[in-house]
């Protein structure tokens, strides 16, 4: 989870990115990854907004979208909102970072 988005609007600094929680979120309100192609008109809005969660939590779903509005090169913004969702959902199944203290497990 290394991708962010970052830019500047009305004087505020944002930084756009997901992680585990904001990406349930979504799931929450009906995001699902394998509609994200199929169905556009409803999941790109819930990714962008989703984008917002992790460090702009107060920020109103109107604001969300007059900024995504004002984007330039949506197509490229999309490939990188995909790329940024699977990045978050490959984390879920990475190996822990620390070699000590970690559960080793078996099948009986």
């Amino acid at each position: 989870m290394n991708k962010k988005i970052e830019f500047d609007y009305e004087g505020k600094h944002y930084t756009l990115e997901y992680n585990r929680n904001s990406v349930a979120l979504m799931e929450r309100q009906g995001f699902t990854v394998e509609e994200f192609g199929k169905k556009p008109m409803i999941m790109l809005p819930l990714a962008f907004e989703g984008l917002f969660y992790k460090n702009h939590k107060s920020i109103t779903r109107e604001k969300v979208e007059e900024i995504y509005n004002k984007m330039k090169n949506k197509e490229t913004l999309m490939k990188n909102i995909a790329d940024m969702l699977n990045e978050t959902y490959t984390s879920l199944q990475s190996e822990p970072t620390e070699k000590e203290g970690n559960i080793d497990w078996k099948i009986l």
